[in-house]
């Protein structure tokens, strides 16, 4: 019984190393599936490693279509979702939300709309609009709320988002 307890009590024995505790802690953007305002399966693999933004609204937030006319000129093609929050059957259409917007923003919309209140919940969205800034890594980088119309403060929080790589030992690496 004593060979088991050798090593431990010697006191030339060096400790083990502790594995490293993560310093800091971050949300991951859930795994969300759904079908696009053109009947298109479209899910949350299609942009892994993919920077993207995640937009929420509805289609009878009007005031909301101003900031979803600023993110869709900055945020590059294939790079913006847009989600509907509202479950109620009167706006579930989202072919319609979409060429609803075309109309009022007297162009075309090449981004996918899709209805999706539960992601929403699982969110946290409880104002719109809602634009939340997803890194490569599928971590929520930037969250913002409430109308936005200033393209150069989306172009850096986009590009912030780009490069935006986040360490648990270190948390997001400068410029983030």
């Amino acid at each position: 019984m004593m060979l088991v307890l050798a090593g431990c009590t010697s006191p030339d024995a060096e400790p083990l190393p502790a594995e490293e505790e993560p310093q800091f802690s971050v949300t991951s953007f859930p795994d969300w599936k759904g079908t696009t305002h053109l009947n298109e399966s479209l899910n949350h693999t299609a942009l892994e490693n993919t920077s993207y933004m995640a937009y929420f609204s509805t289609p009878w937030c009007t005031h909301c279509e101003a900031t979803i006319n600023a993110y869709e000129q900055v945020i590059p093609a294939g790079q913006l979702v847009i989600f509907s929050k509202d479950a109620n059957e009167e706006y579930a259409n989202m072919t319609e939300w979409h060429e609803q917007l075309e109309t009022n923003l007297n162009r075309t919309l090449d981004r996918p709309i899709l209805l999706n209140p539960t992601l929403a919940e699982e969110v946290g969205v409880y104002g719109i609009p809602h634009a939340v800034y997803v890194n490569s890594q599928g971590y929520v980088h930037q969250v913002e709320i409430g109308k936005r119309e200033n393209l150069t403060l989306i172009q850096n929080t986009w590009d912030e988002t780009e490069t935006a790589v986040f360490d648990p030992l270190t948390g997001w690496n400068e410029g983030s």
